[in-house]
């Protein structure tokens, strides 16, 4: 996970250099990829599953030491044609709504997982038919083969039915003719269950793609092109609220082998300040506080008739305050949004994660002042600590 959390975030650091790369690329009037609002694209992902966790390493048998893999997709996308501003900014992206299978060496341990996501294409540059883009994408993944003591006790990658999925690559585009493109690329994939079940290792793939898209109405027209207003900087206070959940598993006697690995789910919420400054269409830069409950840290866990039982303590045990930079690359409703933050008050425990954590995620407006989100919290960048489901409000001046 290590290596494709920071390839990750590598790659929406690259969206942030390339800020006005979108404004000093387009071409509204010759461009074929502009005559189709929307597609249908078959993508095939051919790769190799990443030696980043034990499991990866000790349980495939290939000589080089990587399980190989292979993928398909098939997706609605929308082309946009620069009926907002945004749309003209980022160079006239698409997005849209995938289903995705995989198939994996060790089918047997992992399963052959089905993911549902949304995407997000947009191109650094285009020359005529040509163009170099990038992609995001975020999902959820289910069928799994999860972690049995008995029946799969080697799945320690991703020991529940369900996970997260991650995806962020680059690919080179060619319009072949009116209605049919050509993509080729190469990404990264990330699963995590965002320690709903432990054990939790991710399992991370690399893979080359290739993508066939087919439009489904060659009416000529051109993208739409509007006079861009300067941008003026404006301020925010954003207060959010989110839940999630922790797993512990038990370590001791008095329970039988299942209900030890199935441990107990720790509830975790909090509430987080931030304070931003929007420096141009597409960043937003600030300043947070957070302050959590995690039931989790400093947590005693016993047994009575062979099942588990949470000891309650008091309050304070699972109190932690914590402050964060904040950035967030703004994508009309959605933003993306990175918050390393800093531990500055917990309670001593054995248990104790690192003092600095890292929080990834999307926020989506539902109205034009208030969200939802989901962020993944790491520590180490190499292990899910938790996901946080979010919601919040602003008020902006």
């Amino acid at each position: 996970m290590k290596k494709v959390l920071q390839i990750s975030l590598n790659l929406v650091f690259l969206l942030i250099i390339f800020e006005n790369a979108g404004l000093s690329q387009v071409n509204g009037q010759d461009s074929l990829i502009a005559k189709n609002k929307w597609k249908g694209e078959i993508r095939l992902d051919i790769g190799n599953v990443l030696p980043t966790n034990t499991f990866v390493r000790t349980q495939n048998t290939d000589p080089d030491g990587l399980a190989h893999y292979n993928a398909w997709s098939a997706r609605l996308v929308k082309q946009t044609m620069g009926d907002q501003i945004w749309q003209q900014i980022y160079g006239y992206p698409a997005y849209g709504a995938g289903i995705y299978s995989a198939s994996f060496t060790d089918t047997k341990k992992l399963g052959n997982p089905i993911a549902v996501y949304g995407f997000f294409n947009a191109p650094f540059f285009k020359v005529n038919r040509w163009s170099v883009n990038y992609e995001l994408g975020l999902g959820l993944t289910f069928n799994w083969n999860h972690l049995d003591p008995l029946e799969n006790p080697y799945n320690v990658a991703i020991s529940a039915d369900e996970s997260v999925y991650i995806d962020a690559g680059v690919s080179l585009k060619y319009q072949i003719s009116k209605r049919m493109a050509i993509n080729v690329g190469y990404g990264f994939t990330h699963f995590s269950n965002g320690r709903l079940k432990m054990p939790n290792k991710g399992l991370n793939t690399e893979a080359s793609k290739i993508c066939l898209s087919y439009s489904f109405d060659d009416n000529p027209t051109t993208y739409q092109s509007q006079v861009i207003p300067p941008f003026h900087d404006q301020w925010e206070w954003v207060l959010s609220a989110y839940g999630g959940a922790r797993n512990v598993i038990y370590v001791g006697t008095g329970a039988d082998m299942s209900t030890s690995v199935k441990g107990i789910n720790f509830a975790v919420c909090g509430i987080s300040n931030t304070i931003n400054r929007q420096v141009s269409y597409k960043s937003k830069v600030g300043l947070g506080f957070t302050m959590e409950y995690n039931g989790s840290q400093n947590s005693r866990i016993t047994v009575s008739g062979g099942t588990l039982d949470e000891v309650n303590l008091p309050f304070d045990r699972h109190l932690c305050l914590s402050i964060f930079p904040s950035y967030e690359l703004v994508i009309n409703n959605l933003s993306i949004v990175i918050q390393p933050g800093i531990y500055l008050y917990r309670i001593k425990s054995a248990d104790m994660t690192p003092f600095i954590y890292q929080r990834i995620g999307v926020k989506y407006h539902i109205s034009k002042n208030s969200f939802l989100g989901i962020n993944l919290r790491a520590i180490k960048l190499s292990e899910s600590d938790f996901i946080e489901w979010t919601i919040g409000h602003r008020l902006s001046w």
